[in-house]
């Protein structure tokens, strides 16, 4: 009995874990529209980029809702900051506007970066 319930709790752990781990293709595809999108002008991602800017641990400090809203709406994003960044992100978006699958992909690769 012991052992029934360890295997069914390692496997709910493992289903949890999987069901949070983003898609590997929309991954690559993300790290592709990152790159597309000349996101390393302001941002970096392991020490490639603008250093002012770090994103590596974004996908463990906010929520994928958060990442989705920061890429659609930064002007709300950054209006609910304390300490206001250098360069906006919300002025640079009014410019260059994301694609959804961008939106999608993009925030598939910032939910990796744990």
């Amino acid at each position: 009995m012991r052992t029934l319930l360890v295997t069914l709790i390692g496997a709910a752990i493992a289903t949890s874990v999987a069901a949070q781990a983003p898609d590997p293709a929309k991954v690559a595809a993300g790290q592709k529209a990152f790159t597309a999108n000349k996101c390393s002008t302001c941002h970096s991602v392991a020490g490639k980029g603008n250093k002012a800017s770090p994103l590596d641990g974004v996908g463990g400090k906010l929520s994928e809702a958060d990442i989705r809203s920061w890429l659609t709406d930064p002007a709300a994003m950054e209006a609910k900051l304390t300490t206001k960044p250098k360069m906006s992100m919300a002025a640079w978006m009014k410019t260059h506007k994301l694609k959804d699958a961008d939106v999608d992909t993009l925030t598939a690769f910032m939910m990796s970066l744990k």
